[in-house]
């Protein structure tokens, strides 16, 4: 085993849930937002919202006790500015989109046990079943994540070869948008489902490359994919199927794709024991509990469900153990 564990770091695991849970609540009441500026009492806070002043208090004190607010002599709490940078509504660079997705997950995460009894989600979080604010925080949650890594898979790939690049469940551009920055001869388009894609629009248009794009709303497990590119990217995108629905929207890739096109995959991709990359397994838990039949898959499965399409040259262009891992095939000429 890789970890020495003991009594005292098994319970310490068990209840880490509470000052994550802690952390959630506050990020969905706005917290750190409310609190940046002046300090604020208990009470005047509750007065603007009609929030109980005893659990408030409860709550706040155990942020105090966390390091995530600061409490001064005479009962007002305050956050600082880096704190509220990184849990403010206004940061630039804020995460907290992320941290309210992951409030949503706490409820999906909540049905594991009954999942792995019967096999059956009986409420996978699809798109389509998410509400408008959940499907904001969510792609607000993947453009805060993607800004850096976007850019160093972009960097792992020789853009010199190709034109014109299809981003499929493209969300808000962030990939497109580091593609283009380092391609300037490079043109894309974006698909994903309508009311996504005009958050990708947005995005698109406040990084300057809105006119270097298309647009086209769609769903890939319905609709063809729009042909005429020469690379298809798929990032963050197989591990919400199972692999029937991966090999057709393989199958749709490959007829998007030009003679001698390239696909390109950023997932996880697992080694043979499914226990490595160790972010990769806890993804597969996570897919088990948002998904009707997501998982993290090997590079022998890929490769199969790509080669049985007609993909050849398939290889890992990337290796990584925090979804940055890529793996590329081509479409013969």
């Amino acid at each position: 085993m890789s970890e020495e564990w003991n009594k005292e770091s098994v319970l310490a695991l068990s209840t880490a849930f509470q000052t994550c849970r802690i952390l959630l609540s506050a990020a969905q009441l706005d917290l750190f937002t409310r609190l940046g500026g002046d300090p604020k009492t208990v009470q005047e806070i509750c007065e603007q919202t009609g929030w109980d002043e005893r659990s408030l208090r409860i709550l706040m004190d155990a942020l105090v006790a966390q390091g995530l607010l600061e409490k001064t002599q005479d009962s007002r709490y305050r956050a600082d500015e880096q704190i509220l940078q990184l849990l403010g509504k206004h940061g630039p660079e804020s995460v907290l989109p992320l941290v309210l997705h992951r409030s949503h997950m706490w409820e999906t995460w909540s049905k594991l046990t009954e999942i792995v009894k019967t096999g059956t989600n009986p409420n996978p979080m699809g798109m389509s079943s998410r509400s408008s604010q959940e499907v904001e925080d969510f792609i607000s949650a993947m453009h805060v994540v993607g800004l850096r890594m976007a850019d160093e898979i972009a960097a792992s790939v020789d853009l010199r070869p190709f034109k014109s690049m299809l981003d499929v469940g493209g969300a808000s551009g962030t990939y497109i948008m580091a593609f283009l920055r380092r391609a300037p001869h490079l043109m894309a388009t974006l698909f994903d489902y309508p009311s996504v894609a005009e958050m990708g629009r947005k995005k698109l248009s406040e990084g300057g490359v809105s006119e270097r794009v298309r647009i086209v709303p769609g769903d890939y497990k319905v609709d063809e994919l729009p042909p005429g590119h020469d690379l298809v990217l798929l990032s963050a995108v197989i591990h919400s199927n199972n692999r029937e629905t991966n090999r057709l929207l393989f199958g749709k890739a490959f007829r998007a794709l030009d003679p001698a096109g390239m696909i390109l995959i950023r997932d996880h991709v697992m080694e043979p024991s499914r226990t490595f990359p160790r972010d990769g397994a806890v993804f597969a838990v996570n897919m088990l509990c948002a998904t009707s039949g997501g998982n993290t898959y090997t590079f022998d499965e890929i490769r199969e469900d790509l080669g049985g399409v007609g993909f050849t040259g398939i290889r890992m262009l990337r290796q990584g153990e925090n979804m940055d891992q890529l793996l590329v095939a081509d479409k013969p000429r």
